[in-house]
């Protein structure tokens, strides 16, 4: 439930002229791990008479139009109290309050599948007619609550309402497709495999590859090729929004022989490690003290933006294993689905760009990303904390301005550092970044941002050349809605999305699923 006072929360309710009515409990979104046979929630809400019935429907199959009465059935009653509320206004409100269970037992199973979602709602049984009660979604619901709090209740209401409208989907997080065996499962960072035939092929092409851009052969050499550590910024955090490891960054830009600037970058991983092996995903405790203290470096990965922009291999990759030697491979999941260099590089660093293995290039579509630092964990140490390199971080984001940027990521460096430049030495970060696109649509774009794209998506997205892939707006997504239902809510190998294994993790365990199907109106159980 939401942390605001329960007085408070339930007075979040739609206009006079719709209904006085809402379901202020449990949210859209709401997330459980426990076992849904039994599961009980807390309904609760607001209706403007006494002591009128509401009946607590669940869908009986989450696949089914929830606009069709006969798919829901009741799963419990309840009745609003006789004592009147008021909330910056003069009409009364009536709570009503109840522990229920939607799934009371294994025969109604199709309700909600363990790992699913199932659907509700409330319907208050007034005289005068059913009023099917509107909803709240889980990630929006305190601030905007906070931003219209002096609002007179309707009018809060208006504004607050969630993406189902008179519904809420609850979220199951018990399993996750992340833990499905090989073959039927997503491959990680698939959508660049290469097509050659073995790993040792992938081996030898990525050391073609490696010829063509005259990678230096071990890490040393590629600092002194590019002017390390002279006028060099670094920065040191756990990438908890993308692979899950500690990162020791470190940036610079340089002049071509053509006087033209460049941006070479080189970063160093670690991680949690169980018998020599690193853990994707592992502790961030352990993986930020180890880059503190730089010890226990399993590989650094090195990129190099060269002008002219936008052409074969003007942004080229580079991985280096613990020694320091130029690597063939590089891992970067738990799994082990992909580690061809420069595919597995290019799920995220360039979601339109391709390999040519006739001219060992990669193609003009390849982007450096930003540095999204509320993504990051920081360190407590002196030094490493956020505050004490924010100003690196804002520098390493000023250098990415420099690689011929996409408009994705050239709208969120803007914006995350709105209103000054991010050229500006006094700019400050700010976690509040929505595309304005965004918030044409009140809550739902709100919603669908920040409990879905911001967390799960736009790190890779942004690298997209074209608006459309990069989500710059809702109709991006809206667009994508088909393919979103199978590549996030399909089954086995169709689930594709989202690409990173540390991060569909996260995504299965949250309420994104609950926003998506709702707002897309994707009708799907979104199980694994």
């Amino acid at each position: 439930m939401s942390p605001i006072p329960s007085r408070r929360v339930a007075l979040v309710c739609l206009s006079l002229v719709a209904a006085t009515a809402c379901m202020t409990g449990p949210h859209n979104g709401t997330t459980t791990p426990d076992p849904v046979i039994g599961e009980s929630f807390l309904f609760e809400g607001y209706y403007p008479e006494p002591n009128t019935p509401i009946s607590l429907q669940v869908m009986n199959n989450p696949g089914l139009d929830p606009t069709v009465d006969a798919n829901w059935t009741q799963f419990a009653t309840t009745t609003t109290s006789t004592s009147p509320i008021s909330f910056n206004r003069t009409e009364p409100l009536y709570q009503f309050r109840v522990n229920a269970t939607p799934v009371p037992g294994v025969g109604f199973g199709l309700r909600w599948s363990t790992g699913g979602l199932v659907k509700v709602r409330a319907v208050a049984k007034d005289p005068g007619g059913e009023t099917k009660l509107y909803t709240f979604d889980d990630i929006t619901y305190g601030s905007c609550f906070a931003e219209n709090v002096n609002e007179p209740w309707d009018v809060l209401g208006t504004n607050c309402q969630g993406v189902g409208i008179n519904r809420s989907a609850l979220v199951s997080t018990r399993n996750s497709p992340v833990d499905a065996p090989p073959g039927s499962r997503t491959v990680f960072l698939g959508k660049k495999q290469s097509n050659l035939p073995s790993q040792a092929a992938e081996e030898a092409e990525t050391l073609q590859y490696y010829a063509q851009i005259q990678a230096p052969a071990t890490l040393a050499a590629f600092r002194t090729k590019f002017g390390f550590p002279n006028s060099e910024v670094t920065a040191t955090y756990y990438n908890d929004g993308d692979l899950g490891i500690g990162r020791e960054m470190h940036c610079r830009s340089f002049l071509t022989p053509q006087s033209q600037t460049g941006v070479a970058c080189y970063v160093s991983n670690y991680a949690e490690q169980v018998d020599g092996v690193p853990v994707f995903g592992g502790s961030s405790a352990t993986a930020l003290a180890d880059a503190v203290s730089r010890t226990n470096e399993f590989a650094t990965v090195a990129m190099v933006y060269t002008p002219p922009a936008n052409t074969a291999n003007s942004v080229q990759f580079m991985v280096y294993d613990a020694q320091g030697l130029l690597a063939p491979k590089a891992q970067l999941d738990n799994a082990a689905d992909n580690t061809f260099v420069p595919g597995n590089c290019l799920t995220c660093h360039g979601i339109r760009a391709t390999y040519n293995a006739n001219t060992n290039s990669v193609s003009g579509q390849a982007k450096f990303l930003p540095f999204d630092v509320f993504s990051f964990r920081y360190s407590n140490a002196p030094g490493f904390t956020y505050a004490e390199q924010a100003n690196a971080l804002r520098s390493l984001n000023d250098l990415i301005t420099r690689t011929s940027p996409t408009a994705g990521i050239s709208d969120f460096i803007t914006g995350m550092y709105a209103p000054k430049a991010v050229s500006d030495v006094t700019a400050m970060a700010n976690d509040t970044y929505v595309p304005t696109q965004w918030k044409q649509t009140k809550q739902k774009g709100l919603t669908l941002y920040n409990g879905v794209v911001k967390p799960y998506c736009r790190t890779c997205h942004m690298s997209a050349v074209d608006n459309g892939a990069a989500f710059l707006d809702q109709a991006s997504l809206e667009a994508y809605a088909a393919t979103i239902k199978t590549e996030v809510c399909g089954s086995g190998t169709a689930r594709t999305m989202p690409q990173a294994e540390h991060v569909m993790r996260k995504f299965w365990k949250s309420g994104a699923r609950a926003y998506l199907d709702l707002g897309l109106d994707l009708r799907s159980h979104c199980k694994p």
